[in-house]
């Protein structure tokens, strides 16, 4: 097992060392400025060649073996000569630059000048040599490190520093032979609970758990493996949708998320099944502003991919969960919203699809949808759109039938009803428009039954009628034109 860490290792040491820094730093005591109480100045100035910084350094990637690299030209100021003398140790040069209480660590220029004193100092006493990694440890701990990493990594004058900080801290892991499970405890990520992926330093250990399992080729587990020993599914799937809101961590989040969903595939575990075990069963009507929900419909996507063939569809999953009226609702109130328009577009068509392939006819879906129940007024009834939609769905799909939104309404109420129905709608300026339409749509039907104008007087309810009624304006219309007919025999109709 050794022999496989030191040919990882070697391997790590000779990519890291061909992107090593060509222009070393050279510390001089000139410009020293009063950084504290200490009794010398000890801060410095890092000269380097003017077409060599950071951050070219940072383009080129993780340089040097070790954080040593970077600093192979620094020279001691003279107080630090001194504590050489002396024979103090590095740890104690740490503290005397006041290291250990850096608010900003990697970001502190005296932590080069200690890092030139931990060389001089490894060079003398080779027998108390240590490491950068090896003193951060001590001081802040393996958790607190890779906070500190993390942290540096996202800001363009450390970052080349922090991820070489972080090959270290990796490196001397790997070869005390610290396992994922270990280093997982030492993050103290194993006390981080729900909040795991909250945590910096969980970065830090995924790359760690690529780095350990790439010397075991014969086991190849993934995190998700790992993580699930210690949350549930339910629990997992809630944290991973969170983290892919969160940059540092999306990346992870989406790959366990990956993982999860491959299980889930293979399981063929079904969407309803899923849905519930995301408790979006109990969100409610905002359910398609949830961002949960998104996530369940990839998965529903993916599910009928992987299963192709399967006549699984969303809106039929949904549909064992919610009737279809408060369906369209949720529908039509997302479609209202920027964010979640495109999901209630998508949803909507679905529904009338599913519709359609169930061979429910206009007058069916009109009960679905509640609408024969009158709570609100039938054109002013936000389900009423919808309803119209199927109907003219239904009409394209079957064009050598007579479907027509008059003919489906008839179809519903009685003739009388309808009429009340539309006289009422007449009498609000937001439905007079499409009520003026089918009242005279329904007055040409009449006309062309050739209806006695007595029945038409009933229909309308014109007793005791104003002359500006439009029950009255729209009898005596249809009197005028019934006048005018060929004279025969007028058909009375059953009512």
């Amino acid at each position: 097992m050794r022999s496989q860490w030191l040919v990882f290792l070697a391997s790590t040491v000779l990519l890291l060392t061909t992107g090593a820094l060509s222009t070393p730093y050279t510390l001089t005591s000139n410009s020293l400025r009063n950084d504290g109480p200490a009794t010398r100045k000890l801060s410095t100035r890092i000269h380097s060649d003017e077409n060599t910084s950071v951050d070219s350094a940072e383009d080129r990637g993780v340089a040097g073996s070790t954080v040593e690299n970077l600093t192979n030209s620094l020279k001691l100021t003279d107080e630090l000569d001194d504590l050489l003398k002396a024979g103090k140790s590095t740890n104690y040069a740490f503290k005397f630059l006041a290291l250990d209480k850096a608010d900003d660590l990697f970001a502190n220029a005296k932590l080069h000048d200690w890092i030139a004193y931990m060389k001089a100092f490894n060079k003398k006493a080779p027998s108390k040599r240590t490491t950068v990694i090896a003193t951060l440890t001590a001081h802040y701990g393996d958790d607190g490190v890779a906070k500190m990493i993390e942290a540096a990594k996202q800001v363009r004058t450390t970052s080349a520093f922090a991820k070489r900080v972080q090959s270290e801290q990796t490196q001397r892991w790997l070869m005390d032979g610290k396992t994922p499970k270990q280093v997982f405890k030492l993050l103290k990520l194993d006390k981080a609970g729900t909040d795991l992926f909250a945590q910096p330093q969980i970065v830090t250990w995924a790359k760690y758990f690529d780095d350990f399992h790439k010397v075991k080729p014969s086991k190849k587990p993934t995190l998700f493996s790992f993580l699930r020993l210690r949350y549930s599914e339910e629990t997992l799937a809630h944290m991973l949708i969170a983290a892919e809101k969160v940059p540092t961590t999306k990346t992870i989040a989406t790959r366990v998320q990956a993982e999860l969903t491959s299980l889930w595939l293979t399981r063929k575990k079904e969407p309803a099944d899923v849905f519930k075990l995301l408790k979006l069963d109990e969100v409610g009507m905002s359910l398609l502003k949830d961002p949960v929900f998104n996530a369940w419909l990839k998965y529903t996507d993916d599910f009928r991919k992987f299963h192709f063939g399967t006549k699984l569809t969303t809106i039929s999953v949904l549909g064992k969960f919610y009737q279809d009226d408060v369906l369209v609702k949720m529908i039509l109130a997302a479609s209202k919203h920027p964010s979640t328009s495109e999901i209630a577009k998508r949803l909507s068509t679905e529904q009338r699809r599913h519709w359609y392939m169930s061979k429910f006819a206009p007058e069916h879906v009109f009960k679905l949808l509640r609408l024969d129940e009158g709570n609100v007024p039938l054109l002013e009834n936000p389900l009423f759109s919808t309803w119209t939609k199927y109907m003219a769905y239904f009409s394209d799909l079957r064009p050598k039938e007579d479907v027509s939104l008059l003919t489906e309404l008839n179809k519903v109420y009685k003739e009388r009803d309808l009429t009340q129905v539309l006289v009422e709608a007449y009498q609000v300026p937001r439905t007079k428009g499409l009520a003026t339409k089918l009242l005279d749509a329904q007055m040409k039907q009449w006309l062309f039954e050739k209806r006695d104008y007595l029945e038409v007087f009933y229909l309308l309810r014109v007793e005791g009628a104003t002359a500006k009624d439009v029950r009255k304006v729209l009898y005596n219309n249809y009197r005028y034109a019934f006048d005018r007919l060929p004279k025969e025999n007028p058909v009375r109709s059953k009512s």
